[in-house]
């Protein structure tokens, strides 16, 4: 018994757990259509602070898979509701591409160029060098310097692209400081909002990735179920080297259904 057959939401992270690239992985979105009929709670849970929930919705439903908005949740998401209730009112310094940007901005966060209370960096696809180093001057100025989240690399073809991690260890050799908070996995904040939006305790919450450091370090640091899925970025080799210990490995996530 791990547990799993208790658990009430799943977590699900979404390239390289139920597609990668534009591939759908075989049985995954027919495993979590089953979880549904069985009472099961499914929210896609992502890192990537550079796409909105509309622009996945888009994307699952070119694969098939129906899906709305709220089944969607982002570390832009997030980072949103951290400013608005536990900054409210600070003028802030973002740096996040143009839909994501208004994304912030639809949502009231207060948004400036310069004068800035704190620096938040998302996942910015359109980063220019003025924008990198106004974040590097407040920073020096000693803002508050938030991130979304800490992947060092988003996955691509053919090759992975630098992401939030790669920006944090940029601005970390100008400036010398790291974040203040990182909102998203494996962090405490987003497992708060979780948990406080569906009712649960971690218990009854199960994140399913394929990235040791940020899917499973997220469920192990928050009290949660994990389940490690091996159809993305970790290798049954690079487990084995790990001492981040999911409760459950799967060669695919069809392969759940067998512990529900």
């Amino acid at each position: 018994m791990n547990g799993i057959e208790n658990v009430k939401l799943f977590l699900m992270d979404m390239d390289g757990t139920v597609y990668v690239g534009d591939s759908k992985i075989d049985g995954a979105f027919e495993a979590l259509q089953t979880l549904k009929e069985m009472g099961r709670k499914v929210l896609f849970l992502t890192n990537n602070s550079s796409k909105t929930a509309s622009a996945y919705v888009t994307k699952l439903a070119r694969m098939g898979y129906p899906a709305t908005e709220e089944d969607v949740y982002s570390t832009g998401e997030a980072t949103i509701r951290f400013l608005l209730e536990e900054r409210a009112g600070k003028k802030v310094l973002l740096l996040a591409n143009s839909a994501v940007y208004k994304q912030f901005s639809d949502a009231g966060v207060p948004l400036v160029t310069e004068g800035a209370d704190l620096v938040v960096v998302c996942f910015d696809t359109e980063l220019t060098y003025a924008k990198l180093t106004a974040a590097c001057d407040h920073i020096f100025e000693g803002k508050e310097y938030i991130v979304s989240h800490p992947d060092f690399v988003c996955p691509a073809e053919p090759y992975p692209v630098p992401d939030v991690g790669s920006f944090m260890a940029l601005i970390e050799a100008v400036t010398g400081r790291k974040p203040d908070l990182v909102i998203g996995k494996p962090y405490g904040t987003m497992a708060r909002y979780i948990g406080e939006k569906y009712g649960l305790r971690p218990e009854e919450i199960a994140m399913v990735g394929d990235r040791l450091y940020t899917d499973i370090k997220f469920a192990v640091n928050n009290g949660m179920k994990s389940i490690l899925v091996l159809t993305g970025e970790t290798t049954k080799e690079m487990l084995e080297a790990s001492d981040v210990r999911p409760d459950l490995v799967l060669d695919t996530f069809a392969d759940v259904l067998k512990y529900v």
